[in-house]
């Protein structure tokens, strides 16, 4: 019977490297999924380096109803799942009192969706769960509140925008910005009314707002109309005019819808 092959040195040299490889790799993918420390109240990140920051502002100059407060809980919902992990959400609101002083109505960061979920690391359940209660729940929560039998008596929107877009996380260091209007897109405030002056171009250049523009180089903007049995204004002028607007800005202007 021949003598079975003894394995030289080199077999085993090999099969060693190859399971130090093996336990390193694990190590390094272990370490890649470590979470980085976030905020335990907006489970945003302690070093700021959020992914993306979408804000959607919430224009109630007429009283929103039950359709309207539909749509826009379907829009936040929207939003909410197409953050990365730790992307952060502000929901906003003009502020008629303080026109350059927005209010906040809710600002976090999403915890991680289980569609993102690793599944090696990570319980998609779980994940899920933390979302709806971390996130979704508290955001859904506060637009509720502020959203139902609200009305407006002014809609400062440029001042709005101008304010957020001075935001510290709202600035070019953030790969991914989004700003989400819902409005009937009818400025009105003290320094520029369209219920005055409608969308010509020259009345707005001789108003105090000409020169006063945020800064939204490179954010993605979308405007979203609501709904009204009848305008003020031809819609078609309204989108005109906030189109070239937002061109002016530097801001990538989506589309109006």
């Amino acid at each position: 019977m021949p003598r079975r092959k003894e394995r030289g040195p080199w077999f085993w040299r090999g099969a060693i490297a190859l399971m130090l490889t093996s336990v390193f790799g694990l190590f390094a993918a272990a370490a890649m999924n470590q979470p980085p420390a976030t905020d335990s109240e907006t489970n945003c990140r302690m070093d700021r380096q959020d992914p993306s920051h979408t804000i959607v502002l919430v224009d109630q100059s007429d009283p929103f109803n039950a359709t309207d407060l539909a749509w826009v809980r379907a829009l936040l919902e929207d939003e909410a799942r197409a953050l990365p992990k730790y992307g952060r959400l502000t929901l906003s609101v003009p502020n008629a009192a303080s026109p350059y002083d927005p209010l906040t109505v809710w600002s976090g960061c999403s915890p991680g969706s289980a569609e993102g979920a690793n599944p090696i690391f990570q319980n998609p359940r779980m994940i899920e769960q933390a979302w709806q209660a971390k996130f979704h729940k508290p955001l859904m929560g506060r637009a509720d509140e502020v959203l139902v039998d609200t009305v407006a008596p002014s809609s400062p929107l440029m001042e709005a925008m101008f304010t957020l877009g001075d935001r510290p996380d709202f600035q070019a260091g953030v790969p991914a910005r989004r700003l989400i209007l819902v409005s009937d897109l009818m400025q009105h405030s003290k320094d520029f009314s369209m219920y005055k002056t409608g969308t010509e171009w020259e009345a707005f250049e001789d108003s105090p707002l000409m020169d006063l523009r945020p800064g939204l180089e490179g954010v993605a903007v979308v405007a979203r109309v609501v709904p009204r049995q009848e305008y003020a204004l031809p819609l078609g002028e309204v989108k005109a005019f906030w189109q070239r607007w937002f061109q002016d800005t530097g801001a990538e202007y989506g589309s109006v819808t």
